[in-house]
This record gives C-alpha cells, sequence and structure tokens, in this order.
C-alpha cells in the first residue's frame, strides 16, 4: 500500500511547500495543512484513505473534455487538481466517513472549473456508495443552474459511466444506486423537501444572497457524507456571500479558526502582487500553460493596461482577486509577527491607556488595553458577545460570523453574556479589576451607547476619561500610528486570534486629503476590538512620543 506522503494527492503540496511550485498565500497554506495533518491529523482521529482518493481518480479517467481546443481527448487531472480531489475523497473521519463536508474553490476563469464542477457531481449520483443520492447543480436562477447541468448532462453521454444513466432534458437518473441529478435554485418550490448528497454550487460570486446555500447546508444533516462544492472566480465585492466563504476560508486554511469539516482552495495571490508578473498569474492560475496559454494573459493584460476600463475585469477574473475597492489594511503575514506570548502578570502595576468601544447588540463590545514598554506597545484586549434570547447561542452567532467563537470563549479571549444583550454592568467591573492591577493612565472612549456607563467611569477616572471620536479628524493620526507600529512589528498582541480576525476585518476608509479611520459600515465582520485597539494605541502614543522627544532635547 502506497504510504500516504507518496500518494498522488500529497504531490503538490510538496512541490508548494519545498517551493518547486508557484502558489497563492492560502494555497500554501492549505498545502501545509495537509501535510501537517498526515502526521499529527490522527490527535483528532483523522487518517487519510489512498484508495478511495485513486478511487476518484481512477473515475476521472473515464471522462473527455467536451468544449474548447481539448474536446475529445482524456481528462488528466493536473497535479493540483489531484490534490483537491484526493482531499476531499481521500481525507477521513475516525468512522470512516469523509472528513471535508464543505469546499470552497476559488480558481481563476479558464483553468478547468466545468470539469472542477462535474466530476464530483456525477460521482456522487453513481458510484459514492451512497442509497438514493440527490444530486444538484444549484444556482440563483435556472438559467445559471442550467449551464452546469448542461456540462453535466455532455459528460454523462460521452463517457464510459454513460449505460449507468438514464440522461433527460431536465435530469440524469441512475438507476444502479436510485439517485437524480438535476438543477436546483430559489424560485418556489424548486428546494422544497430537498435530502442533497451533492450540491455544486457553481460561480457564487453570482449570489445575491446566502439564503440558497443555507437551504443546501440544512438539508444534508440527515446525509452520512454529504458535499456541498463551492467553485467560483473571484467576485465584485467581499461584502457578499461569496465573501463570507472566502474570508472563512482564509480562516480555516491559515489555523485561525479549526474547522476539519472545511476544505479550502483559494489561488488568489496577495494584495502586492504585481499584476504584471507572469508569477503572479501563476498564483491564479493553477492551469497556466495547460488550459490558459501564459501569452493571452500578457494580451489580455496589455488590453486592460491601455483600456482602464476593463482592468477591473482582468484582475477579477484573471488575478481572482476580489475589485469592491476595499483598501486592504494589516496583512495576516505583517500581523502575526506580533503574536509572542504575553503573560499578564508581569504587566502588573505598569503604566497603560485603554481604549472602549461599547456596541449595538448585535457587536462585540471590547476595550484594550495599551502599555508602553520600551519600543513595544503591549495589547491587552478583553471582547464581550451577547448571546441568547434571539441572538441565538455562541454556536450559532459563530456560525453567522463564520468566527470560532466557542474556542475563543474557551481560551479566554471572549467573555460570553448570555441575556440577549452586552451586560455594561460585567463590563464595568472587568475594568474596575484591572484598574486595581494596572495603573491606567487614560481611558479614551466612543461617545456612542456610554449614557449608561458614563457616570460611573468619571467618577473612577475623573479628568483621564477622555471623548474619542471616531470620524478622520480624532481616528486618523492613531489609525496611521497603529498601522506604522504593525509594520514595525513593535505591536506584542499576544496571538489574539479574536483581534486578529477583527484587524483583517477591517475597512480603512480615505478622504481627499489621505485622513483615515476604520468604517464599520464598510468592514467585513466585527471590528470593535480594532477599533479599540487603535483608540488605546493611539492615546499611549500621545503620550509617551512628547516625553521621549523632550528627553532628546535635554540630551
Amino acid at each position: 500500500m502506497t504510504a500516504p506522503i507518496d500518494h498522488p494527492t500529497s504531490r503538490f503540496p510538496l512541490d508548494v511547500v519545498e517551493g518547486r511550485v508557484t502558489a497563492a498565500p492560502l494555497v500554501r497554506a492549505q498545502c501545509e495543512r495537509h501535510l501537517l495533518d498526515l502526521e499529527a491529523g490522527g490527535d483528532r482521529g483523522l487518517w487519510f484513505d489512498g484508495e478511495a482518493a485513486t478511487r476518484f481518480r481512477n473515475f476521472s479517467r473515464m471522462f473527455n473534455h467536451t468544449t474548447g481546443p481539448l474536446a475529445g481527448q482524456p481528462i488528466e487531472l493536473s497535479p493540483w487538481q489531484e490534490f483537491v480531489f484526493g482531499s476531499i475523497y481521500g481525507w477521513k473521519q475516525e468512522d470512516g466517513l469523509r472528513r471535508f463536508r464543505i469546499a470552497y474553490n476559488q480558481i481563476a476563469k479558464k483553468n478547468g472549473k466545468t470539469t472542477m464542477a462535474v466530476l464530483p457531481a456525477l460521482y456522487g449520483l453513481t458510484l459514492d456508495r451512497e442509497g438514493a443520492p440527490q444530486v444538484f447543480a444549484s444556482a440563483t436562477s435556472r438559467d445559471q443552474a442550467g449551464l452546469l447541468f448542461e456540462d453535466a448532462r455532455r459528460q454523462a453521454t460521452s463517457s464510459e459511466i454513460s449505460p449507468l444513466l438514464n440522461v433527460l432534458q431536465y435530469e440524469i437518473r441512475c438507476p444502479h444506486t436510485n439517485g437524480v441529478f438535476r438543477c436546483l435554485t430559489r424560485e418556489p418550490g424548486s428546494a422544497d423537501g430537498i435530502n442533497p448528497h451533492v450540491a455544486v454550487a457553481d460561480e457564487i460570486h453570482r449570489w445575491r444572497s446566502g439564503d440558497l446555500g443555507e437551504i443546501i447546508r440544512n438539508s444534508m444533516i440527515a446525509r452520512a457524507q454529504p458535499l456541498y462544492w463551492m467553485i467560483t472566480t473571484a467576485g465584485s465585492t467581499l461584502q457578499s456571500y461569496c465573501g463570507e466563504n472566502r474570508l472563512y476560508a482564509e480562516a480555516v486554511a491559515t489555523g485561525a479558526v479549526q474547522d476539519d469539516s472545511f476544505f479550502a482552495f483559494v489561488a488568489e495571490p496577495p494584495a502586492d502582487a504585481d499584476i504584471a508578473d507572469p508569477r503572479t498569474w501563476a498564483m491564479a492560475n493553477p492551469n497556466l500553460n495547460i488550459s490558459i496559454p501564459e501569452e493571452e494573459l500578457r494580451r489580455l493584460h496589455q488590453e486592460a493596461s491601455a483600456i482602464p476600463g476593463r482592468m477591473p475585469g482582468f484582475i477579477r477574473l484573471h488575478v481572482n482577486r476580489f475589485t469592491d475597492g476595499v483598501e486592504g489594511w494589516i496583512s495576516s503575514e505583517v500581523w502575526a509577527e506580533g503574536a509572542a506570548p504575553i503573560r499578564e502578570a508581569d504587566l502588573a502595576g505598569l503604566p497603560c491607556f485603554a481604549g472602549l468601544d461599547l456596541s449595538s447588540t448585535v457587536d462585540l463590545s471590547a476595550y484594550a488595553l495599551a502599555f508602553p514598554f520600551e519600543e513595544r506597545i503591549i495589547l491587552l484586549v478583553r471582547s464581550f458577545i451577547a448571546t441568547g434570547g434571539h441572538m441565538g447561542s455562541l454556536e450559532a452567532r459563530g456560525r453567522r460570523d463564520g468566527a470560532d467563537y466557542v474556542a475563543w470563549e474557551h481560551e479566554g479571549w471572549l467573555e460570553q453574556h448570555r441575556q440577549g444583550a452586552i451586560d455594561e454592568g460585567r463590563i464595568l467591573a472587568r475594568i474596575k479589576e484591572d484598574a486595581t492591577r494596572f495603573d491606567i493612565r487614560e481611558l479614551a472612549y466612543d461617545r456612542w451607547g456610554m449614557a449608561s456607563l458614563r457616570t460611573d467611569l468619571q467618577q473612577l477616572f475623573g479628568n483621564r476619561f477622555v471623548e474619542h471620536g471616531q470620524g478622520y479628524g480624532s481616528m486618523s493620526a492613531p489609525m496611521k500610528r497603529f498601522e506604522q507600529r504593525a509594520m514595525q512589528g513593535t505591536i506584542q498582541h499576544g496571538g489574539n486570534p479574536l483581534l486578529a480576525r477583527a484587524v483583517r476585518n477591517t475597512h480603512r476608509e480615505s478622504d481627499a486629503a489621505e485622513n483615515i479611520k476604520p468604517s464599520k459600515a464598510k468592514s467585513l465582520g466585527r471590528i470593535d476590538p480594532a477599533v479599540a485597539s487603535i483608540m488605546a494605541v493611539g492615546r499611549a502614543d500621545a503620550h509617551v512620543r512628547p516625553r521621549r522627544a523632550s528627553r532628546l532635547i535635554v540630551i
């Protein structure tokens, strides 16, 4: 029997990690995840079934390309496709059922996405050892779903498995398994009573909401090992169902969230990559010079450079990056530089500066403590979340936000308030407790929502309780200093995963004078811990830097 590390599924990850293949950061992260799980996944009951992965590989060889210059030729999976499919069908749980139930694949246009969409559907219909499987080509309109279904019909009628199938106009049936494959849309009655074994969601960047996706996922619970297979190019906005899945995919691939049921293959170059560089194209187009020639991308880039109106389309479709104009703030790689552990006991009695951001019911509430220490700022962040009542459980809130709130509460990064609203009395008690442990020189606050706590905090801090606006005038300088410190690696945050997510979610808004501020309205999720941190770090720097300057003058 072939060892998992020697299986074809592992060749692409090894090539990426060892530098033989250029890959996007999140593809590399998924490759590292695969290799790490081969070593340590057994501790979580995970194991790699090479025979199951090979079974799907052999199935793929029963098909021919049906369109384009390769029409009529046998399908031969590229190494990256071997990795994707081998991961999906090879990784198992302790009970022998498939590990991965959800897959998000984001790949540039003309990189074999039709093959990537059709093969899982037809395998689920015919040879996946599932009784009466229901398989769906899903989209928000029948025309869109029909495009994928027509691709499946062409493959079904021209492949070696055609004797197993009855290919009809609106459905494909497999008498051998008593299975059916049809379209699924948001149209009335389309999703009534469904029990999907496999649902393929093609080009979800076109989906205007996630309602259909939630129906699919909730309808799969009776199946032993269902598969919700999403495949898409980048969309025009991250504030969408596609964007939500893209951000969650990043959190899982990088380890910020542990979800052993979610697979992510995001061929998206980093934000600072040169879009004219063929190495960037290779990151976005894993089938470069196989199904899409490099010369064709060079021609498309030249056209987009000459006609600026075409550039957003080139970036989205061929560089595989979202084009909604959201300004990336601080990259995950830069932020991770400040993850050295913090021992709160070592900070007892030290001076610090606090920032408080109280929330609405839905948002998080947070306050941050910034400790100037030598050339660094040591940053502690307390975060609070409301659950119960109409807010639902902590697990339900985590699912809605794509965040691992349950784990973060268990690890001490998050405090849960179960009365359906934030308990401001508990926040006040926490601030008072910290005021006895640390030398809080100043508490900056956003006046919004402060009516009930203002008097108590005014009594506690006196003239050290200062209002901090949220507009450009108040936030621009602190946010720029925060950015500068992050780039220099002089913010030590202890690896707080909730704060890391808030930083990643933050939308950096700017005006004509290049003033900046965080925008909650345009951000991609909860950012309250980041806002509180900006306020705290800004106040710390405002006090520390003048004193340093005066010492230099004296010298």
